[in-house]
């Protein structure tokens, strides 16, 4: 398989919406919930820390939790096989797999070169994995604002995932999130899911596609789709902000922020095909924000607009420092 074949074959979004998804041989099933007394067909438990179980694949994602449940858990269809590849950890069943690479960026020579090998070591993993399709994906690392210019730490993590993709120029990309730890670890993390069949890139009318977005923002454009529509139709919507076009909208205005990337949120989900009449029901809503003293605004907006959502909160920094959160979305 060519490096570039781990997008090629994911369909495009038409003029007149997704492609239809080809039938699902498995469902993808995920709840936020405190992770005690989880039975036997875990694939993965992500969480913030002080989770001990016995899940196949564990992931401490190392960011504070301000509210909302302790644990996101992916569930298997199926028997979960467990291993490690390298520096690869991964789970599957017989139609997802879920995998984490983290690695202490001062053993790599800083943020741009250590992107690199983890994203490199990520395309030749999926090349010979089996799940081909990558549906998914988030980053954290430590100080995602730091630096000015080229030299923020966010616009040279860019550069070396680009490099360690081998330039993918935005050929279908996966969703994804990219967030700031507010605290140090040294450490940058990396998880996806894929699968074995494709899914639907999805992009967002309201803004230009992140991999299209001009030079101001970077010497490297972010390598991410605004969703995925996945082989189940599950919807997967990445970290979405403020941000129409490409310029970021109602600086120092947390309310307006908000309001912006509500807006947003529905137009994705929308031009990804799920009905006004059904949204909103079942979303997982996972909100990222700068300050913790936000969250009981963005609470109470979110319980109005989500009525039946239960969000985690966390608190990390948006990869934009006049942004001052982020809110990523499963519409189930």
């Amino acid at each position: 398989m060519r490096a570039d074949d781990l997008f090629d074959d994911l369909p495009r979004t038409t003029s007149a919406g997704p492609e239809p998804a080809p039938s699902p041989a498995g469902r993808i099933r995920v709840e936020y919930r405190e992770p005690a007394g989880l039975q036997d067909d875990v694939l993965c438990v992500i969480h913030g820390g002080g989770y001990a179980g016995a899940a196949a694949l564990s992931i401490d994602v190392r960011l504070q939790r301000l509210g909302g449940p302790a644990a996101e858990i992916w569930h298997a269809n199926g028997p979960v096989r467990a291993g490690r590849d390298g520096i690869v950890r991964y789970a599957h069943d017989d139609e997802l797999i879920v995998a984490v690479v983290e690695e202490d960026e001062r053993a790599y020579g800083g943020i741009c070169s250590t992107a690199e090998t983890l994203y490199a070591t990520i395309r030749k993993f999926q090349e010979q994995s089996g799940f081909p399709h990558l549906l998914r994906m988030w980053n954290y690392l430590d100080a995602i604002n730091e630096g000015e210019g080229d030299a923020e730490r966010y616009r040279q993590f860019c550069v070396g995932r680009a490099l360690g993709l081998d330039r993918p120029n935005g050929k279908r990309l996966p969703a994804a999130s990219a967030i700031g730890r507010q605290h140090a670890t040294h450490q940058v993390q990396v998880f996806w899911i894929a699968a074995r069949a494709s899914g639907t890139a999805i992009e967002n009318p309201r803004q230009v596609s992140a991999y299209h977005y001009p030079r101001t923002h970077g010497p490297m454009s972010p390598t991410f789709s605004r969703a995925m529509v996945a082989p189940d139709h599950t919807v997967l919507v990445s970290g979405t902000a403020s941000i129409v076009g490409h310029v970021s909208q109602h600086a120092g205005d947390a309310q307006g922020q908000l309001t912006e990337t509500l807006r947003n949120l529905t137009a994705v989900t929308s031009h990804a095909g799920v009905r006004r009449d059904a949204a909103h029901r079942q979303d997982l809503l996972k909100v990222y924000v700068r300050d913790p003293t936000l969250v009981p605004m963005i609470a109470a907006q979110l319980q109005e607009a989500y009525p039946g959502a239960t969000p985690i909160f966390l608190a990390g920094d948006v990869c934009r420092r006049e942004l001052l959160l982020e809110i990523e979305c499963i519409a189930l």
